[in-house]
């Protein structure tokens, strides 16, 4: 059992932000664990028990794959009120990677979590880019890159970059767009940033439009930031 699910009151807690508007991001193994609990009041999805071998993907409108499968718990769901957002292909059948079931007016995010952990590593760039996206939209930056690079964000508008990679990554900063440039923290150099049109359309989640930088991440490094308005 996840430790939320030791919490008596998760499925209180889940509702009132719902009821709230917010958005609230569980994972597959925690949706099995409430199943009958309570939480099959927000969505008519469930954790089957059982398994799908995947190693290529949808998100938005990329289709992108990997060369080694990996093994994933099967999510079934309703598409009356629900709907992937990223989706692990098994041959003909799909299944959810990210999944959206809205209640009242907010969302209910469900991320499937491959049986071995370290397999998130190694989800495309796309895939991992709009899970990124749709569960951090609420922070003033977001991060588009691969496996292997991890974002840390302070309240005073820096944050740091780590890359946990073998090899160079060229990566996305995407911030709100009431910052224009970003400043290297170790050099005291400013970037000016990119406007980025909103993407997706009707038939996927849309996303705002943003000030873009491009940054260069030397394996095994890290580099501090801060956004400026």
């Amino acid at each position: 059992m996840s430790y939320a699910g030791f919490d008596q009151e998760i499925i209180s807690k889940i509702k009132k932000q719902l009821l709230n508007g917010k958005k609230v991001t569980i994972t597959s193994r925690l949706l099995g664990t409430l199943q009958g609990k309570g939480i099959d009041e927000f969505a008519e999805i469930r954790l089957t028990g059982r398994k799908a071998l995947v190693n290529d993907f949808i998100a938005g409108r990329n289709r992108t794959g990997i060369t080694d499968k990996i093994l994933i718990p099967q999510v079934q769901y309703l598409t009356n009120d629900s709907w992937e957002i990223v989706s692990g292909l098994d041959g003909p059948n799909g299944w959810p990677i990210l999944h959206d079931a809205e209640y009242a007016d907010g969302s209910l995010y469900i991320l499937t979590i491959p049986d071995n952990f370290a397999d998130l590593f190694k989800l495309p760039e796309p895939v991992l880019s709009r899970i990124r996206s749709m569960i951090s939209d609420h922070l003033s930056v977001q991060l588009e890159a691969p496996g292997n690079i991890g974002i840390f964000l302070y309240d005073n508008n820096t944050f740091v970059v780590e890359s946990f990679s073998d090899e160079t990554q060229e990566i996305r900063i995407l911030a709100d767009k009431e910052f224009s440039a970003l400043t290297d923290l170790s050099n005291n150099r400013n970037q000016i940033g990119v406007t980025r049109g909103a993407q997706g359309g009707w038939s996927e989640a849309r996303m705002p439009e943003k000030i873009m930088f491009e940054v260069e991440m030397k394996p095994h490094s890290f580099r501090v930031f801060r956004l400026v308005p």
